[in-house]
């Protein structure tokens, strides 16, 4: 990560963001919830980084914020910063992917109601209060407490961020104009999505990679003062992703464990076993489906899943020297 040579930490931008709690109605049962959302500079570009959509996707992407704004310093500020380390309050409390008040996907409800549900109130106020008028939208997501990923989803525009954030291996992303990527895209913003980190013994290793691509990424924009060196990180370009899927429940058991996440395999290559719950004999096996298979995601434990529950995410390598089909 990179440091300048001040003496103390006091222009560090983890001392100077501002923080506004928005009170999100949540029921007779809950009252209200606070969104929390930070800021810090002025002028432009705006850019916004946002964790914790997804309540079971956390506090990975929250953690990586806190090390971004611990190692830069107010001297590389160019615009101004917006963050909202935990977009779905509730969610997160449950350890679970939406709100247990109305179960609706945050991430596709944007860009919310002041007077719907809760998911859609919620999506609402961050609209309002750090959508609206950003610049660049940065979209943090991570493997959850189930599994582990290493990817980043690119939009037409945002390509040179989306390779910035240096995961392991870059998709083309799905445009949906009821995400947030996909509404602050239709308002003229820069975006891009991360999906990288999960619970695991790397977890550290997870979220500083995380804050050097966000810083990264962020320079590239021009919200902070960009890295000398240029632009030196590779990301692999990988074509549709397929997700594998059990075809009846039962005890899944890897094989590829947490270190194998962003690399690559050769077809055929076995990947896990779906064992019988009461007699452990194997009844299905995954296997790497395509000549050069990325593994995007997996789940690194035995685990007890139900039928069509997602195990694996892989994606065929492209050509590298070959422009994207858009």
């Amino acid at each position: 990560m990179h440091r300048d040579n001040e003496a103390t930490t006091g222009s560090r931008l983890v001392n100077l963001v501002e923080w506004e709690r928005v009170s999100v109605p949540a029921g007779a049962s809950v009252g209200e919830v606070d969104l929390t959302i930070g800021r810090v500079g002025s002028g432009h570009p705006v850019g916004l980084v946002v964790a914790g959509i997804h309540g079971d996707e956390g506090p990975w992407g929250a953690w990586a914020i806190r090390k971004l704004l611990e190692a830069t310093s107010l001297g590389e500020l160019r615009g101004s910063l917006r963050i909202v380390p935990v977009a779905n309050p509730l969610a997160m409390e449950a350890d679970a992917r939406n709100s247990p008040l109305d179960s609706l996907d945050l991430n596709r409800s944007f860009p919310g109601r002041r007077e719907g549900s809760h998911t859609e109130r919620l999506a609402a106020a961050l609209t309002e209060g750090a959508v609206e008028g950003a610049d660049v939208v940065l979209d943090l997501h991570g493997g959850g407490s189930w599994c582990v990923n290493a990817f980043s989803f690119s939009f037409p525009g945002g390509e040179e961020i989306s390779r910035a954030l240096g995961a392991p291996f870059t998709a083309m992303g799905v445009e949906r104009d009821s995400t947030l990527t996909g509404y602050a895209r239709k308002q003229g913003a820069i975006v891009a999505a991360l999906e990288m980190g999960g619970r695991s013994e790397a977890e550290e290793h997870w979220a500083d990679r995380i804050a050097v691509g966000l810083r990264r990424a962020l320079g590239v924009a021009g919200v902070l003062a960009p890295l000398s060196g240029g632009l030196d990180v590779m990301s692999v370009r990988v074509g549709a992703t397929k997700v594998l899927r059990p075809s009846r429940g039962g005890v899944f058991k890897p094989i590829l464990r947490t270190s194998d996440v962003g690399t690559i395999v050769p077809v055929g290559t076995r990947l896990g076993h779906l064992l019988d719950p009461f007699t452990m004999d194997v009844v299905e096996t995954f296997e790497a489906p395509f000549s050069e298979t990325a593994i995007l995601l997996l789940r690194p434990t035995l685990a007890r899943v139900e039928g069509g529950a997602m195990t694996y995410v892989v994606a065929p390598v492209l050509d590298q020297s070959e422009k994207w089909d858009t």
